[in-house]
C-alpha cells in the first residue's frame, strides 16, 4: 500500500513523502491516526507539481548565485586601515568587514584567519549550491 505522509513518521519517512507500507499498518495505524492518507491521482499530481516547483526554485537560486559570483569576482574590495611601522596594522581585517563592503553575509567568505598586514589578497567566497568566487581584497594604509 502506498501512503502519502501528512506528518513525519520516524523510521519510515518525512512529511510530504510517499512510502510503501503493509496494508494493515497503513490502515490501522497511519490512516487511523491521521499521519498519512492513501495515494490517489490527486495526491500524485500535487507531489509532482511540488517537485517541479522546487526544481524551478533551485535552478533560479543557482542562476542568482552564478550572477552574484561573477559580480563579486569583477568587484575589487579596498579596505583602508591604520598602519604602524613596518606595515603592521592596528587590529585586523575580518570576513565581517569584507562582507560589509560587498553587502553579503559574512558566512559566505572563507577567510582562514584575519588579515594583519597591508597588501593584496585573494579570498575565497563560497556561495550556495557549491558555487565559489575568488575576491580580490586590497588592504591599504
Amino acid at each position: 500500500m502506498q501512503v502519502y505522509l501528512l506528518k513525519d513518521l520516524p523510521g519510515k519517512g518525512k512529511k510530504g513523502e510517499i512510502i510503501n507500507v503493509n496494508d494493515g499498518y497503513g490502515r490501522n495505524f497511519i490512516i487511523k491516526n491521521k499521519i498519512g492518507t492513501v495515494v490517489d491521482a490527486g495526491i500524485l499530481s500535487q507531489v509532482k507539481a511540488r517537485q517541479e516547483s522546487e526544481n524551478f526554485r533551485k535552478q533560479e537560486d543557482i542562476k542568482a548565485a552564478k550572477v552574484l559570483a561573477a559580480k563579486l569576482e569583477a568587484t575589487p574590495v579596498t579596505i583602508k586601515v591604520k598602519v604602524g611601522e613596518g606595515g603592521k596594522m592596528f587590529g585586523s581585517v575580518t570576513s565581517a568587514e569584507i562582507a560589509a563592503q560587498l553587502d553579503i553575509d559574512k558566512k559566505f567568505i572563507q577567510l582562514g584567519e584575519p588579515i594583519k598586514t597591508a597588501g593584496s589578497y585573494k579570498v575565497k567566497c563560497k556561495l550556495s549550491h557549491g558555487i565559489e568566487a575568488t575576491l580580490s581584497v586590497e588592504v591599504t594604509a
